[in-house]
């Protein structure tokens, strides 16, 4: 239930309270409209148990699905609301524990296309692409900087 209240419940309540001042925001540049960018994780859309993590992939699902609605219940206030689901980037949720520099170390070689984890770099760039204007014509779409994780492994088939 903890896992669910911090990954769906607390950003509810985040979103709907910042509502105002989003939708105030969007007269102040024109051309922009103000946006939500939620970062889930792609456990929420992968068949499998996530490492036998069944409440975190469970709420990273429902906190996913959520965004997608709060999107819909936003467009009329012209607020967007976009997901990020990243694959593996090292956390201490991923790694362990963290060295002196606040960085976790991953000692795996993934799967993914790509060959290996995240980079704060991937994480910065899809976010700044949706905050600048290349991602001021998204709206309710799920991204997955997940170095082609999805493709070797479809969320959904």
């Amino acid at each position: 239930m903890d896992t669910f209240q911090t990954n769906v419940m607390a950003q509810y309540f985040m979103a709907m309270s910042f509502l105002p001042l989003l939708a105030k925001a969007n007269s102040a540049t024109p051309g922009y409209s103000s946006q939500i960018v939620n970062v889930s994780s792609i456990s929420g859309a992968m068949k499998g148990s996530s490492a036998g993590q069944f409440a975190y992939a469970s709420s990273k699902a429902a906190f996913t699905h959520l965004s997608r609605m709060l999107a819909t219940t936003f467009a009329q206030t012209k607020v967007r609301v976009n997901v990020i689901a990243p694959g593996i980037f090292p956390s201490e949720m991923t790694g362990g524990s963290s060295g002196e520099d606040n960085k976790t170390k991953l000692d795996m070689t993934p799967s993914n296309p790509a060959g290996r984890t995240g980079h704060d770099s991937d994480m910065a760039a899809t976010i700044l692409f949706l905050a600048g204007k290349g991602g001021v014509f998204y709206n309710e779409q799920i991204m997955y900087p997940d170095g082609g994780n999805t493709l070797v492994q479809p969320a959904y088939k």
